[in-house]
C-alpha cells in the first residue's frame, strides 16, 4: 500500500506526507546513468572527470575531487592539511557547537582535537565575535560550517585566520551554489567539502566533493581519496595518446602509494546522475527559494512564537532545509504534531550535547547557550523543490491547527467517504480521523473484523455493486457534512494525502483533485519500475478541457475532496468512470473553483481495469458530446476560469 513502511513486528508506520528531501531525476540524469552501464565503465573515468570540473567551475574553484561523501571529504580535507602543514597529534581545529557530526569526528580521526565555539543566534553559525578566545598556540584551521544553504560571515572569520596564519577548511556539505558578497561558497577558504547525500542539493545517494584553489591541495586530495596512491595515474585513460616516456613513468609509477590514504572513491553512476542535475541547478535553487519565502509568509503571523530562517545581508541562500527554532517553548509537542500529521522533521544537530563527545571531550553543554537553546527548541523541515504549493499551504495549515486549535472547529463539518474493498484496516492508521466530524464506510463485501476506531464517529453500509459517488448523492443526500473527502481504500493511493485534499478545500475551493497528472504526481506500477502513461485519462481531459474552459490534469479520479452543495447541485447519471468525469466537466460548467494536489497512484497487475477503460471510450465520447451539446453560450473574454 502507498504511503506505508513495515516495521519489523509487522505494524504500519505513517509515510511522511511532505519528506525533508527529495531525489529528482530527469530524465538526462537517468540517460547519463544508463550511459555509464552500456559503456561498461564504473571506476573513475569521463563521467566523473566532466562532474569535478563543472561543479568546480560553478562553485569558481580550478579544482574539484569526488569522493564518496561529505564525511570523506572532510577527512582527506583535514588529512591533507596535516600532512602538507606538518600538524602534530593533537593540534586543535576550531568547530561550530552546531553542525553534523562528521565535522568533528574527522577531526579526532586525524588524532586532532576539536575546539567547540557557540554559534550566534540568528542564523545559527560558528560566530566570529567568539573564535578568538578560544585560539591557542596548538590550534591550526578554523572549520565554518555554511548551514541549511547560507553561507557563513567569512570576511571577519578570513581576518582571524589571517592574523593568526590559520587554515580554513569550509564544511559546505549542506550549501551548494551560494554566495557570499559575490563570492561562491567553497571558494572561500583553503579546501571546501560538500555532500550529494539524500536530502542534499544534488543527490547522488552517496557522494562527496573538494574544491579547492591550490594544485598542491588537490593532488594531495586525490591521492588520500585513492588509497595515498601517486597521482599521476588515475584512471586507466591516463595512459592514453601518450610518449614512449611518458608511458614509462606512468608504468613505472602507477601502483605507488606514497601516502597513508583511504578507499574513499565513488563510482561513475555516482558522477552521472550529478552531472545530470547540474544541468537543473538553477531551477532547483530558484524552486527552493520560492518555498521558503511562502513558508516565511505563511508562517510569520506566529514570530512571537517562534523564529523563521533570516538571510544574511549580501548573502544568496539555496535553503538545503527550512530551520526553525521556538523561541521560549521546547519543540516537543509540535514536532510530534507535525510527525503525527505526515510532515517529516529533523533536529539541527548540536554537537556538545552527543554523548560521545561529553564522554570522550569532557564538554559542558551549560558553556554554550545558543547551542543548549538550539537543541532544546530547534529543528527544520523540507522546502525542496518537488513539494507544491498544496504541500505548503498544507504545512502552513498544521502551524495554524497547532497554536490555535482550529483543527477540532474544521471537524465539525467535515466527512470522510471511505470505499472498503476488504478490510483495509492499515488505512485507518494513516489517515488523521480527528480531522472528521463523520466517517462514512461504504462496503463492497461482508465486514470480516472491527473497525479500528471509534464506533460514535462511523457509519457503516454494505453498497455491493452501486456506485459510490452516486450512493452518497442520493441515498445519503450527501450525508450532512458540508465538506467531504472521497477515498477509495483499494491499496493504489496514499491515504495521507487525505489531509492535503482537506486543507485545500478548507482554504475556499469547491472541489479539490487529487492528481496523477500534475506536477510532482505520478501514477506507476507496484515496484515504480515503469511509469503508467494513461493516455485515455489524458486524453478525455484534454478534451474537456477545450470544450468547457477547464485547465484540469485528471478527471477521472475517484479520490477527491467537495463540498456538499456542490456535490447535490451537479447533475449526476452516469456510473464509475462515467460518472467521476460528468463531475469533472459540472465543475468546469458550473465554473467552480477547482484545485489539484498532487498525488502518487501505483497500480497492481489487472487486465480487468484496462478492459474497464477500453469498455468507457465510446460512453466517454458520447458523454462529452452531450454534455458539450447542453453548455451553456462559451465565456467572454475575462471571465472566471476554475483554479
Amino acid at each position: 500500500m502507498i504511503g506505508i513502511r513495515k516495521k519489523r513486528d509487522d505494524r504500519p508506520e505513517r509515510q511522511p506526507v511532505i519528506s525533508v528531501g527529495v531525489l529528482s531525476l530527469s530524465a538526462r540524469a537517468r540517460g547519463l546513468v544508463m550511459q555509464t552501464l552500456e559503456n561498461n565503465r564504473l571506476s573513475y573515468g569521463p563521467m566523473t572527470q566532466e562532474f569535478e570540473r563543472r561543479f568546480a567551475q560553478i562553485h569558481d574553484c580550478r579544482f574539484g575531487v569526488m569522493s564518496n561523501s561529505g564525511t570523506s571529504a572532510l577527512h582527506i580535507a583535514v588529512a591533507a592539511m596535516k600532512e602538507l602543514g606538518g600538524w602534530l597529534d593533537g593540534d586543535e581545529v576550531i568547530v561550530p557547537s552546531v553542525t553534523f557530526i562528521a565535522t568533528s569526528n574527522v577531526i579526532l580521526h586525524n588524532n586532532l582535537t576539536p575546539v567547540f565555539v557557540d554559534i550566534d543566534p540568528t542564523y545559527y553559525e560558528l560566530d566570529p565575535e567568539l573564535i578568538e578566545a578560544k585560539i591557542t598556540s596548538r590550534t591550526r584551521a578554523i572549520i565554518p560550517v555554511h548551514l541549511f544553504g547560507q553561507p557563513c560571515d567569512m570576511d571577519p572569520i578570513i581576518d582571524i585566520a589571517r592574523r593568526h596564519h590559520l587554515k580554513i577548511i569550509e564544511d559546505s556539505c549542506e550549501t551548494m551554489f551560494a554566495r557570499y558578497k559575490g563570492r561562491s561558497a567553497g571558494s572561500l577558504g583553503d579546501i571546501a567539502c560538500f555532500s550529494t547525500y539524500v536530502a542534499h542539493l544534488l543527490v547522488t545517494g552517496i557522494g562527496g566533493l573538494n574544491t579547492t584553489n591550490d594544485p598542491e591541495y588537490a593532488i594531495m586530495l586525490r591521492s588520500l581519496m585513492n588509497h595515498g596512491r601517486d597521482s599521476i595515474y588515475l584512471s586507466i585513460d591516463d595512459d592514453d595518446d601518450k610518449s614512449p616516456d611518458e608511458l614509462r613513468m606512468i608504468i613505472e609509477r602507477r601502483f605507488r602509494f606514497i601516502h597513508l590514504g583511504h578507499s574513499f572513491r565513488a563510482t561513475e553512476m555516482e558522477a552521472a546522475l550529478g552531472l545530470g542535475e547540474l544541468d537543473d541547478w538553477e531551477a532547483m535553487v530558484a524552486r527552493r527559494r520560492r518555498n521558503a519565502q511562502s513558508l516565511t509568509r505563511g508562517l510569520s503571523r506566529f514570530e512571537d512564537r517562534m523564529q523563521l530562517p533570516a538571510i544574511r545581508p549580501q548573502t544568496e541562500h539555496t535553503f538545503m532545509m527550512y530551520p526553525i527554532v521556538l523561541r521560549v517553548e521546547p519543540k516537543g509537542d509540535l514536532v510530534n504534531y507535525l510527525e503525527r500529521h505526515g510532515v517529516e522533521t529533523r533536529d539541527m544537530f548540536p554537537l556538545v550535547d552527543q554523548p560521545i563527545y561529553q564522554r570522550k571531550l569532557s564538554v559542558n553543554p551549560a558553556q554554550f547557550p545558543v547551542a543548549r537553546w538550539v537543541n532544546a527548541n530547534g529543528f527544520y523541515v523540507g522546502c525542496h523543490q518537488a513539494l507544491a504549493d498544496s504541500d505548503l499551504d498544507y504545512m502552513i495549515e498544521l502551524f495554524a491547527r497547532h497554536w490555535t486549535g482550529a483543527a477540532r472547529q474544521a471537524a465539525r463539518g467535515t466527512g470522510l467517504v471511505l470505499v472498503l474493498q476488504a478490510d483495509e484496516r492499515q488505512v485507518f492508521e494513516q489517515i488523521p480521523l480527528e480531522l472528521f466530524s463523520r466517517i462514512i464506510v461504504l462496503r463492497r463485501g461482508a465486514a470480516t473484523a472491527e473497525l479500528p476506531i471509534d464506533a460514535a464517529q462511523v457509519e457503516e453500509h454494505q453498497i455491493g455493486a452501486a456506485d459510490p459517488l452516486l450512493y452518497v448523492r442520493n441515498e445519503l443526500r450527501g450525508t450532512s457534512c458540508d465538506q467531504i473527502v472521497f477515498f477509495a481504500a483499494d491499496g493504489r493511493r496514499n491515504p495521507a494525502d487525505v489531509s492535503k485534499l482537506l486543507v485545500a478545500l478548507e482554504r475556499g475551493h469547491d472541489m479539490v483533485i487529487a492528481s496523477r497528472f500534475a506536477l510532482g504526481g505520478g501514477r506507476h506500477d507496484r515496484d515504480d519500475r515503469f511509469p503508467y502513461r494513461s493516455v485515455g485519462n489524458r486524453l478525455f481531459t484534454m478534451l474537456a478541457n477545450l470544450a468547457f474552459y477547464g485547465n484540469l490534469t485528471d478527471v477521472v479520479n475517484p479520490f477527491f475532496a467537495i463540498r456538499r452543495e456542490c456535490l447535490m447541485d451537479a447533475t449526476l447519471t452516469q456510473r464509475d468512470l462515467l460518472g467521476l468525469y460528468q463531475l469533472s466537466i459540472a465543475s468546469m460548467k458550473r465554473r467552480w473553483q477547482v484545485a489539484e494536489v498532487p498525488t502518487v497512484e501505483q497500480l497492481g497487475p489487472s487486465t480487468a481495469e484496462l478492459m474497464q477503460a477500453w469498455r468507457s471510450v465510446l460512453p466517454m465520447f458520447m458523454l462529452l458530446l452531450r454534455e458539450w451539446r447542453t453548455a451553456p453560450s462559451r465565456p467572454t473574454e475575462g471571465q472566471g476560469k476554475p483554479s
